[in-house]
């Protein structure tokens, strides 16, 4: 389709329509070009940049993957993707075309990243390998269900990491108790860290809170929001997944603290008005004022589940309480349920007598 003359701003605009990765016919439209021949080779190399030709390189459908998905997650959740591949996969796929990647390229780079160490001079986790490689299998799997891409080399592959139970940290209560007496100075630090340690929610949905979330009377918590920096703007989004969106019974000594502590405050406002940083640098001081183990903010999540699995709850119970499915909660902390094995075997011998 030829371009078009702006009369208004006197320059060339390209309009035209093209067809989308799910075949969809779309309109697409950008002004401001100095002459007709660029506004045409501007449409022209966007057609190219949509094609499903599986011979382009990787560098360059990672570019087609960003479009596609990138309006589709969370501004934090992208954030991350972003810097998995722009350091641990573009660096040794970048130029190799899609379709001549096969599983023993994915084996050449696993054995890469199993020798990669960190500034202590670890290895990477088991949970961090993971990660990388599902977020690679996760741009193969978008080139064979919307690309033509005829398999996904990353599943052939197998998998690389193991998440053992010594990755994953967290407090006893006691470790939690010692630690937080030295908080109580600190109101604005204390009331999260208690929010984050007795009711499992994460750093991002503690830091959302507003006066409106918070049921006295029910001693409940609505669970709605999620508050990141990102690129130096503040941003509240939905929680990280649709389980997320909830509502948490608080402990009723610690919704009537809570019930004081917000009436003093900006009822407009985010209850606990500043930065992850902030609250991860005030639990670091903390830690070296207590000596207790050293975790970071997150493990305080851990730290509610691991508490609630050693009072006795299920994983379908504690599931629902932290917005997680119930598979995910026994996945990851099967080994903190005290004497399943035990228990099934004795039942067992019960059934088999």
């Amino acid at each position: 389709m030829p371009a078009y003359f702006n009369q208004k701003t006197k320059k060339w605009d390209a309009n035209f329509s093209y067809r989308d990765f799910e075949n969809n016919s779309r309109k697409k439209m950008k002004r401001g070009f100095k002459t007709e021949e660029e506004a045409l080779a501007w449409e022209k190399d966007f057609k190219e940049f949509c094609k499903k030709d599986m011979s382009k390189s990787f560098g360059e459908f990672y570019k087609n993957y960003e479009s596609d998905i990138r309006p589709r997650v969370r501004p934090s959740t992208w954030r991350t993707k972003e810097y998995i591949v722009k350091y641990k996969i573009l660096p040794y796929f970048k130029d190799m075309p899609m379709n001549s990647i096969k599983p023993l390229d994915i084996l050449k780079w696993q054995n890469k990243l199993l020798v990669i160490q960190n500034k202590d001079g670890n290895g990477l986790s088991g949970t961090y390998l993971k990660t990388i490689q599902a977020q690679l299998s996760a741009i193969f799997n978008h080139a064979t269900r919307f690309y033509d891409l005829p398999s996904n080399p990353v599943k052939t592959a197998g998998p690389i990491g193991v998440v053992r139970k010594n990755e994953m940290n967290y407090w006893t209560k006691e470790e939690y108790l010692r630690f937080i007496e030295c908080m109580k100075d600190s109101d604005k630090y204390y009331y999260a860290l208690e929010l984050l340690y007795w009711c499992g929610l994460r750093v991002g949905e503690v830091l959302a809170l507003t006066e409106s979330d918070f049921d006295f009377t029910n001693h409940t918590l609505s669970i709605t929001k999620s508050f990141q920096i990102i690129d130096g703007e503040e941003v509240v989004t939905k929680p990280k997944t649709i389980t997320g969106v909830r509502t948490v019974t608080v402990p009723t000594s610690l919704c009537e603290q809570l019930k004081d502590y917000v009436k003093r405050g900006d009822r407009r406002e985010r209850i606990f008005p500043y930065a992850r940083q902030r609250l991860y640098k005030e639990l670091k001081k903390g830690i070296k004022l207590t000596g207790v183990k050293n975790i970071c903010l997150h493990d305080l999540r851990h730290s509610h589940v691991s508490l609630l699995i050693h009072m006795g709850f299920s994983a379908v119970a504690i599931g629902k309480r932290v917005g997680h499915k119930s598979e995910h909660v026994t996945y990851y902390y099967a080994h903190m349920f005290p004497g399943v094995q035990e228990e099934m075997a004795d039942r067992l011998d019960d059934e088999r007598r």
